[in-house]
């Protein structure tokens, strides 16, 4: 079960096992919160370690969702990623995913109904990126997971840890499915080409084996439109105006 109270301008929303955490949210508003290490500083997302009271926790702030218009505009009519983060993977878990890193506490900050500020608190692991020998592991992962018509969204081996407790999985939303297989069809490209650059010489989409649908043909048909040069470059020159402040 999934709680809130309210703190300054912010809502903080966190596990009813884990009411503990509310003062590590408050740290985080406050801005004075003890950071280890961080992992990612870019103008798209802020990831890096905490420590409160002695344990470790991952803090990620999805920045895109709050500096690029569309996206904003379209916090009006969603929870947002934190809180979608929250309560998706979470019933995952329930469900028998042990993979997912637990996510345990997401903060979100509203103006004009639009979300301006965000962040997702999840636990801390340590692992390594999986091997060769590994990646079937993975794969029994993805197919488990989209039996129960969910997918990842950023499926590739660089988003899995092998740990003491086995695979994990990071950076995912845990969403359902809303087009058909569409998206299962589009991450098993994504993986295919991920054991690609990997140079590993393993085929996923032979590994996944699933049939040919329609929907196979439209998710083959829109990674080669988004590869596209042309597409390419628009995409480049965005997120370089973006990276200069423009609003688009």
């Amino acid at each position: 079960m999934i709680k809130s109270i309210q703190y300054k301008d912010y809502k903080i929303f966190y596990l009813d096992s884990r009411e503990d955490l509310t003062g590590l949210g408050k740290e985080i508003i406050d801005g004075r919160v003890e950071i280890f290490q961080e992992f990612k500083v870019t103008k798209r997302n802020y990831v890096a370690g905490a420590l409160y009271k002695g344990e470790k926790y991952v803090v990620k702030s999805p920045r895109n969702e709050h500096r690029i218009p569309q996206r904003k505009v379209q916090t009006l009519f969603k929870e947002g990623e934190a809180l979608t983060t929250l309560k998706n993977v979470n019933e995952l878990i329930e469900m028998g995913f042990h993979e997912f890193v637990s996510p345990l506490m997401a903060i979100v900050k509203r103006s004009s109904g639009m979300i301006v500020d965000s962040f997702l608190v999840m636990e801390y692991v340590e692992g390594r990126r999986p091997e060769r020998d590994e990646i079937s592991l993975v794969v029994d992962f993805g197919k488990r997971l989209h039996e129960a018509k969910h997918y990842h969204g950023d499926f590739n081996t660089s988003n899995f840890l092998m740990t003491e407790d086995g695979l994990k999985t990071i950076d995912t939303q845990g969403k359902g499915f809303s087009f058909g297989s569409y998206r299962k069809h589009y991450e098993v490209m994504t993986f295919s080409k991920d054991l690609l650059i990997l140079e590993l010489g393993m085929d996923g989409e032979k590994l996944f084996n699933y049939p040919k649908d329609g929907y196979y043909y439209l998710a083959h048909w829109m990674r080669g439109f988004k590869n596209l040069s042309v597409v390419s470059e628009i995409k480049r020159i965005k997120k370089k105006l973006r990276d200069k402040g423009w609003k688009i």
